[in-house]
């Protein structure tokens, strides 16, 4: 049982990224179909799927980084060995690291004066801290991700590629 709850923890924002992108093609179609065939368009529809849109780009970017797949420069990394890239990874990680937490400072002010000030979206008239909240959640859920990496690697340093071996089996 606990294995399968954290197989699920493992692979959330992938299955998340995926359901709002699926959602987003929904109300995307909606309105192509509303708009040519039905010739009356939904004004929210784009709203959301923007909205949506945005949410998955952030989960995938979350997904990215538990699978390793995340954007970096494999041409400065492939000119060292195994034990050069984990300590250029433990870095790159670091500042990652460093960059979503001052993002994640700024965020709680946005959503602060979001929500003091009541802005509402145009069309569907959605709290727009409602929205926002979703964004410190997925920043930490990155940091969370940065940090298991970071912690992976470490051990690798440590124990030596045996440890780097079992890590890629268990991905």
């Amino acid at each position: 049982m606990m294995k399968k709850v954290l197989k699920f923890l493992n692979t959330f924002e992938v299955y998340a990224g995926a359901s709002c992108m699926g959602i987003m093609i929904v109300l995307l179609f909606l309105q192509v179909f509303s708009r040519y065939v039905m010739r009356r368009s939904f004004s929210w529809t784009e709203e959301l799927a923007l909205i949506f849109f945005i949410l998955s780009i952030y989960f995938g970017a979350t997904a990215a980084i538990r699978r390793k797949q995340h954007l970096r420069l494999e041409v400065v990394l492939s000119r060292f060995g195994l034990r050069g890239r984990n300590i250029l990874e433990i870095i790159s990680n670091l500042f990652f690291l460093l960059f979503n937490c001052i993002i994640l400072t700024g965020l709680f002010a946005i959503i602060k004066r979001l929500y003091s000030n009541n802005v509402r979206t145009a069309v569907t008239s959605i709290p727009k801290w409602c929205i926002y909240a979703f964004l410190p959640f997925l920043f930490i859920m990155m940091n969370i991700r940065l940090i298991q990496d970071i912690y992976e690697r470490i051990k690798i340093l440590i124990h030596g590629p045996q440890e780097q071996a079992t890590a890629e089996i268990k991905q």
